[in-house]
């Protein structure tokens, strides 16, 4: 019984957040173009103890945004 409670939490866990490599993953970018995102306050991290996650909704978002954003502040990079 035990077992499954958590199996459901970790479910949810995994649902809302993401760590920072995956983040990294879902956005394409670099560690240094993610990590200064998080520094301006673009994405933010949550902390608990040692743990740092994302928003997964605020990621996915920010993916969706992307294209607009590097053709308005990179216009001159194709891709």
């Amino acid at each position: 019984m035990a077992i499954q409670k958590y199996e459901k939490q970790l479910k949810v866990l995994n649902d809302l957040f993401l760590s920072t490599q995956e983040a990294i993953d879902q956005l394409g970018v670099s560690k240094q173009c993610f990590h200064s995102l998080v520094a301006r306050g673009k994405i933010q991290k949550i902390r608990k103890g040692s743990a740092v996650l994302y928003y997964a909704d605020e990621i996915n978002e920010r993916k969706h945004q992307q294209p607009s954003l590097r053709q308005k502040y990179r216009p001159f990079q194709e891709g």
